[in-house]
């Protein structure tokens, strides 16, 4: 995974897949990525199944933006484009402070 432009973007080489075979999920600071692929293969003697799943999940350091999250299939490469998200502390609130009596 690398950086550009205010922007996480990760890559990944996965040939011979239809993006319909791709599923992305976000989840907190969890992006997972999962795919699954069956190739059937006939002639007049035989019938040949291949099968291949992949599964890779990368934790940022913040939650993940629900908007602005982007995925590319382009000559086997997925390409994910994650917003850089801004670093706050888990749970972080304000506290009012009142004046004592």
């Amino acid at each position: 995974m690398t950086r550009e432009n205010g922007q996480y973007v990760l890559k990944a080489e996965m040939p011979g897949l239809d993006p319909e075979d791709i599923e992305i999920t976000v989840e907190g600071e969890t992006l997972t990525v999962k795919a699954e692929h069956t190739e059937r293969e006939e002639d007049k003697q035989h019938s040949e199944f291949r099968y291949g799943s992949f599964e890779r999940s990368v934790r940022l350091p913040a939650p993940i933006p629900e908007q602005g999250v982007t995925a590319e299939y382009r000559d086997g490469v997925l390409t994910v484009r994650v917003p850089q998200p801004e670093k706050t502390a888990p749970g972080a609130r304000t506290i009012a402070v009142r004046r004592a009596d």
